[in-house]
């Protein structure tokens, strides 16, 4: 952190629960410059900013830096929270001035009773002199709307089009002739040349809906009335990726995967390039509008008379069609428990209990498959409700249950189980007996989860100065990832959110009172993480439990817990597979 620092006397960072965000951010500089910056706030280690501005002579540049975020509290006890900004450099200038940057720092003050951010100031490092600061400015952000905000000329204005961002953020649109009101201030032609509704051309673009990585290769006619083939675009899992632009609606394409086991070709139409000849696919767009085209490159289990695995693709006009057919079959059942009554954490319980509810309700909406959430609480925390609940469900072959709770729970360490007991109203039950007893249903795949002690009975606390960031907005779900999630998986998860002899912790809110559980509060930035549309995760079980208990053993590093060791560290057993 910088020596701001030793100014504020700020004192003590922590861990939140976020998912996807995005801010735009305004301000005037001494020389009445207007500012504009583009965030994307998704982890606090890696908050990735683009800032637009015009000079006064006209010149339009672009910079980039990224920032760290942490909370920080003076001698008052008055808290903060800091983007701390480093190593910027020039992305772009209209005419070519060889100036440099000096990354951005945001100070967040002023939080309100719904826990939410009031005031915003900015400085950079040119504004610190001998450890002090000697000046800063007001500054305003708001929250951005991918599905309206992210207009081709909108990211165009901070990002070249062959750059992923472009590509990444502008598939986020839903609605391409939505009005935005976002601000296009210092916006220049020379950089933001995006495409309009006068477009006279085809721009294809290819989504690869495989597990593993592709090339791609095309062959287009371009604008001089020439066939040219153009390659390799590498694209990620879940990625799309924009390739080139044509007047001519019929373009081909060949296609591997970067291990050589899978293709996508054609051995009608061959044409050498460098050097080597290549069996091109054919597409044609079957109506005359101008605009996007995406193609999606699908993988299959087929082989050819050669043993190689082949592939399918299919184009679309304006977007993509990720639906695989098989998930009007399959219904998502939650079991929520939760020990919402509880006297000392009952309000972190209670915000568990809702925000988990929403996150798999959300889930099963983007996917389009049945779901029944079903929550036990106050009077039904007990176990015959719980087990009445579970066989009250008609649960099939191909549906999915979730088993998830959040209360006081134990272990006694001279027993051999792992996994530790819910402590319920009346007869308690070992988490690994309803993680038994549910897969003893059939559902194809179970999942139980547990944000509990794993130590002597009763001893859930709430760690001080450890509540959520006030940055939150919704998710920005992959189809595709969510559906290799809970339609292409199978098997079983048992996961708890401590280890034998170590204690689960609760947040602590802003206004004093708890938030979530730390595990609880991981799961849900990891499982945003994990299924977002904005990186290159490809739906993992495994990946999105581990990176929760990295998170919330972070989070809670100053715990010392029953047998000595810091902090909670959870584990899991499953056998998940995917298909």
């Amino acid at each position: 952190m910088k020596k701001i620092l030793t100014l504020l006397a700020f004192i003590c960072s922590v861990q939140w629960c976020i998912s996807q965000n995005f801010y735009e951010i305004e301000w005037k500089g001494d020389n009445g410059v207007v500012y504009t910056a583009l965030v994307e706030f998704f982890e606090k280690e890696n908050i990735k900013v683009r800032v637009k501005y015009t000079m006064t002579d006209g010149e339009y540049k672009v910079a980039k830096y990224k920032c760290t975020g942490s909370y920080h509290y003076n001698e008052e006890g008055e808290k903060y929270f800091i983007f701390d900004g480093k190593d910027a450099e020039m992305v772009y200038s209209s005419k070519g001035s060889k100036t440099g940057y000096s990354a951005d720092n945001f100070v967040f003050k002023n939080i309100n009773s719904q826990n939410k951010f009031e005031k915003l100031y900015t400085y950079d490092d040119q504004d610190l002199k001998d450890g002090k600061l000697d000046n800063i400015k007001d500054a305003k952000f708001k929250k951005l709307d991918p599905s309206k905000d992210f207009t081709s000329a909108y990211i165009n204005s901070y990002y070249w089009k062959n750059e992923p961002e472009y590509t990444t953020y502008t598939s986020l649109v839903t609605n391409s002739s939505s009005t935005t009101n976002v601000s296009t201030t210092s916006s220049s032609s020379d950089y933001s040349s995006s495409s309009s509704s006068n477009e006279s051309y085809y721009r294809l673009k290819f989504k690869n809906k495989c597990i593993k990585p592709i090339k791609v290769l095309i062959r287009y006619l371009d604008f001089n009335d020439n066939w040219t083939s153009k390659g390799w675009w590498t694209i990620q899992p879940n990625k799309t990726v924009y390739v080139e632009d044509s007047p001519n609606r019929i373009f081909y394409y060949y296609a591997k995967s970067t291990d050589g086991k899978s293709v996508w070709s054609d051995k009608d139409n061959m044409r050498t390039y460098k050097g080597k000849k290549y069996g091109f696919r054919k597409l044609k767009k079957s109506d005359a509008e101008y605009g996007s085209w995406v193609t999606n490159i699908t993988c299959t289990k087929l082989t050819d008379s050669g043993g190689t695995v082949t592939g399918t693709s299919e184009g679309t006009s304006t977007s993509t069609n990720t639906s695989t057919g098989n998930n009007k079959n399959v219904k998502l059942h939650l079991i929520m428990v939760a020990d919402t009554k509880d006297p000392k954490i009952g309000a972190s319980v209670q915000q568990d209990l809702n925000d988990v509810s929403n996150l798999f309700e959300k889930a099963a909406r983007e996917i389009n498959v049945k779901y029944s959430i079903n929550k036990l609480y106050g009077n039904t925390f007990d176990k015959n409700s719980i087990i009445s609940k579970i066989n009250s469900l008609e649960i099939k072959s191909n549906d999915v249950v979730i088993f998830y709770y959040s209360g006081h729970g134990y272990n006694d360490i001279s027993q051999y189980n792992r996994f530790p007991n819910m402590s319920l109203d009346g007869t308690d039950l070992g988490l690994e007996s309803i993680h038994k007893f549910i897969k003893q249903k059939g559902a194809r795949l179970n999942i139980t989860v547990g944000d509990l002690c794993n130590s002597i009975p009763r001893s859930r606390n709430g760690t001080t100065r450890s509540e959520e960031i006030p940055f939150k907005s919704g998710f920005l779900f992959d189809e595709a990832k969510l559906k290799r999630l809970f339609l292409r998986s199978r098997g079983s998860l048992i996961s708890t959110s401590s280890s034998k002899g170590e204690w689960s912790y609760c947040m602590t809110n802003a206004n004093g009172t708890m938030g979530n559980g730390h595990f609880t509060n991981a799961f849900i930035n990891s499982f945003a993480k994990e299924a977002s549309k904005v990186n290159s995760n490809t739906g993992s079980w495994n990946n999105l439990f581990n990176r929760a208990y990295t998170d919330a053993k972070n989070s809670t590093r100053y715990q010392r817990n029953q047998n000595g060791k810091y902090g909670q560290s959870g584990f899991n057993s499953n056998t998940i597979t995917y298909n």
